[in-house]
């Protein structure tokens, strides 16, 4: 499974349809995440390479706390 695609499993596997998020894959395996806005992840910014799980689990943690 891509990365990309794994990642937005663990985000709706945990939130479902409540979760306020945009997964946008951009040309060049560029990958962004944004909540209600804001940028939670970009690939580019982050060095080009994939979050590793703890990644993945701040950027769940900062989605638990938009939903309140």
């Amino acid at each position: 499974m891509p990365l990309a695609a794994w990642m937005a499993t663990e985000i709706w596997h945990e939130f479902g349809e409540a979760a306020p998020v945009t997964m946008i894959p951009v040309g060049g395996g560029r990958l962004e995440v944004y909540a209600d806005g804001e940028v939670l992840f970009d690939r580019k910014a982050e060095g080009g390479t994939y979050p590793e799980m703890k990644r993945v689990r701040e950027i769940k943690e900062e989605i638990k706390k938009r939903l309140g």
